[in-house]
C-alpha cells in the first residue's frame, strides 16, 4: 500500500513463489540454562503478470489488465537470549519438559519494486526496521542414549515471538517456529520443522504487510 488501496500479493498481483533460502543460526550457552542464538536469512522473489483491479501505488496508476513486474527482497539478522527457568516435568533425567522466556532484537531490510510495464513506470522502496521482540519457547527432550544407538537426544521444540518495529513509522512483527531436533553427539545435530515470519511496518503512506512461511531442514553445531 502506498497512497492508494492495498495491493495484495495474492490477488492484485501473484507474487507467491516457493524459494529455497539459507537460514543460518549460531547458538552458544555461556552459562547454565542461558542460550544465546544469532540467525540470518536472505529472501528474494520476483514475478510478472496482468494486474487485477484498479489502484494507485506511489503515484503510479495500475489499471485492470496492465502488465506488471515486481521484486521483493527481505534480509534479516537477529540475536536472542533464552533462560530455561521452568521445568514442570522430568522423569529421572530421561525426559524433560521445559519452558523459557525469550528476548531479542532483529533487523529487517526490505526492498520492494512494483512496475507498470504498460506505462513504463516503476516505484521503488528501500526500508529498514529494528524489532524488539519477546516471547517464550518450549522443549520436550528425551535422552535416547540407552534406547537409540545413533542419537543422544531427541527434542520437540516450539517458539512464539512478538515484537514492535522501530524505524520510519514503526509496526509489528510475529514469528512462530516448531520442529524436531536430533543430537547425534553433544555438539552436532540435525533439525526439521516449520517457520512463519510475519511483518507489518509503515513509512509514511507506504505500508509493507507480508510474511514468509515454510519447512526447514538443516544441521546444528553447538559450542
Amino acid at each position: 500500500e502506498d497512497g492508494g488501496g492495498e495491493i495484495d500479493f495474492e490477488t492484485s498481483i501473484d507474487l507467491r513463489t516457493k524459494e529455497t533460502i539459507p537460514l543460518v543460526e549460531f547458538s552458544i550457552t555461556p552459562i547454565k540454562d542461558i542460550t544465546m542464538t544469532m540467525s540470518f536469512f536472505d529472501f528474494s522473489t520476483s514475478g510478472t503478470g496482468q494486474f487485477v483491479g484498479n489502484d494507485v501505488f506511489g503515484g503510479m496508476e495500475m489499471r485492470d489488465g496492465d502488465s506488471w513486474s515486481a521484486t521483493t527482497k527481505l534480509q534479516s539478522v537477529g540475536i536472542e537470549a533464552s533462560w530455561n527457568i521452568w521445568t514442570p516435568y522430568s522423569t529421572d533425567g530421561n525426559a524433560t519438559l521445559s519452558f523459557a522466556p525469550v528476548v531479542g532484537i532483529r533487523w529487517f531490510g526490505v526492498e520492494s519494486t512494483l512496475g507498470n510495464r504498460t506505462t513504463s513506470r516503476d516505484v521503488l522502496h528501500k526500508n529498514s526496521w529494528i524489532a524488539i521482540q519477546g516471547g517464550f519457547e518450549m522443549a520436550f527432550t528425551w535422552d535416547t542414549r540407552e534406547t537409540l544407538g545413533w542419537a543422544d537426544t531427541v527434542s520437540i521444540e516450539a517458539q512464539l515471538l512478538v515484537g514492535s518495529m522501530f524505524g520510519a513509522d514503526g509496526g509489528t512483527m510475529a514469528s512462530v517456529q516448531a520442529g524436531l531436533s536430533i543430537d547425534f553427539t553433544p555438539s552436532i545435530g540435525g533439525v526439521f520443522g516449520y517457520r512463519l515470519q510475519e511483518l507489518g511496518a509503515e513509512d509514511g503512506d507506504y505500508a509493507f504487510n507480508a510474511g514468509l512461511q515454510g519447512l526447514f531442514i538443516g544441521g546444528e553445531i553447538r559450542f
